[in-house]
């Protein structure tokens, strides 16, 4: 990045810190697995005009959720535990719940994951009961009205839901669900100053939650470390949290090489992907959301014309908002923390991924494979000579079935005299056995579009062409 883009950065910072009234943030920039780019604004400490440095802790919140589900997706990667097992097998007391009708199906730990367990919306109260403790857990499992409708029915967020994957963590591990983080995640990935206990952060260097009523800044009250953590408790820094984000990425492209991190590769692009069902502007704090987004395990998937796929979640509790954004394709990552009460920060996130994206270089299209290149080839090929059948050592054994080489040739006539002479201009793969393609012609463009078998060697089983005259 060059000195101008970082600067730019930086002014974006300050700005959104001025006008959203944060006393403090910090954001960093994850590229390439290294951590090139740290901001930091304001103050840690109003009382004590203590600004906030490099190294500062904040809470993340709700971003908590991805780790948690994380460490789910390890047991169920050791064959501990059961995504679609109900919920009763690892917290035996959810076996006396009544259901929320006699007809539903049990609660899983998907549904959890998810956020499709019927339980209500909860951020406000979810925020204030963090230090709750094991028997106040067991108390509201065995007394709480925990369903607002059946299981597997709709997305709704629930704290509750995550809460309860703590407690399965506890379980199925035989130790504390915050012990067992930090013995799975955190220590191997160096992150000594990401902690549950926000108390003992406080010892440290912290920033101090606050809220501003009429004008007047007054602290949040730290709310301790408890039974349900899980949801939303962690404290960290910059420099730590850039760790885990830089493992989260690691996971792209999909390759060969041996396994590295505390959780297989292909588990951390399964938390991406889309579980629930799409998400409505409001039902997550997480600030602009274009369509289409989803909720996987701990993270939502959005997809954008600028951007293309990302990966990101919000936090916020009393004192702290928070956001990280990931673009897995490129290798980016952009996380802020402020500390304000429900500060927005996935305005900022998105603010530098979008300068990222407008300083970045093109990016090098990608390469087609052998057999998507041939078939392409053969296509063009055929559009020159006129006849379909000068590609049929590329079809599968579909394609003149589908429709008979007398209506190709036809819609080839066709084409031709409309466009005139032709050749390739490029190939965009979508996948292996699949992609688009561009012809430049006298008169036009022509777009086709390919899909190839499953055959040991892929041949053609669709074929589309389109015709762009100028």
């Amino acid at each position: 990045m060059s000195g101008t883009t970082l600067t730019e950065i930086d002014a974006a910072c300050a700005a959104f810190a001025k006008q959203e009234q944060i006393p403090g943030l910090a954001a960093g920039i994850v590229q390439d697995g290294r951590l090139v780019h740290v901001t930091t604004v304001g103050l840690a400490d109003i009382e004590a005009s203590r600004p906030v440095g490099p190294a500062t802790a904040f809470r993340i919140a709700s971003m908590t959720k991805n780790m948690t589900a994380l460490a789910i997706l390890s047991l169920r990667d050791q064959g501990r535990l059961a995504l679609d097992a109900p919920l009763a097998e690892y917290v035996p007391q959810f076996a006396k719940v009544p259901p929320a009708t006699r007809d539903s199906r049990p609660v899983s730990l998907r549904d959890l994951l998810t956020h499709v367990a019927g339980f209500v919306t909860d951020d406000p109260w979810g925020d204030r009961v963090l230090g709750m403790t094991p028997a106040e857990l067991d108390a509201l499992i065995a007394t709480g009205r925990l369903f607002a409708r059946p299981p597997g029915l709709a997305f709704e967020y629930s704290n509750l839901g995550y809460a309860l994957l703590g407690r399965v963590l506890t379980n199925v591990s035989g130790e504390r669900y915050q012990a067992f983080i930090r013995r799975t995640i955190l220590e191997p990935l160096g992150m000594v100053r990401t902690t549950f206990d926000a108390i003992a952060a406080g010892m440290d260097d912290f920033a101090w939650g606050y809220r501003l009523d009429e004008g007047n800044w007054s602290r949040e009250r730290i709310e301790p470390d408890g039974e349900v953590g899980a949801m939303g408790g962690l404290a960290t820094t910059v420099p730590d949290y850039a760790r885990y984000v830089a493992f989260l990425l690691s996971a792209w492209p999909a390759r060969d090489e041996p396994e590295t991190g505390p959780v297989r590769r292909s588990t951390v692009r399964e938390m991406g992907l889309w579980h629930a069902p799409p998400l409505l502007p409001d039902a997550v704090a997480d600030g602009r959301l274009p369509a289409p987004s989803a909720y996987g395990y701990g993270l939502v998937h959005s997809t954008d014309g600028l951007l293309g796929p990302r990966l990101h979640h919000a936090g916020g509790l009393p004192g702290y908002g928070s956001h990280v954004l990931m673009l897995p394709q490129r290798g980016w990552g952009v996380f802020a923390f402020g500390n304000r009460t429900y500060a927005p920060m996935s305005r900022l996130t998105l603010r530098v991924a979008e300068i990222l994206h407008a300083a970045a270089p093109r990016q090098e299209p990608a390469k087609p494979s052998a057999a998507l290149s041939r078939a392409v080839k053969a296509i063009v090929a055929a559009y020159e000579a006129g006849r379909i059948e000068t590609a049929e050592p590329v079809f599968a054994v579909n394609l003149l079935l589908d429709m008979p080489a007398r209506f190709r040739n036809a819609e080839l006539a066709a084409l031709k005299q409309r466009l005139g002479d032709g050749h390739l201009e490029e190939i965009e793969p979508i996948h292996a056995l699949a992609g688009r393609f561009t012809m430049t012609c006298l008169r036009g463009r022509l777009r086709g579009a390919v899909t190839l078998s499953p055959d040991g060697e892929p041949g053609i089983q669709k074929l589309s062409l389109v015709a762009e005259e100028v």
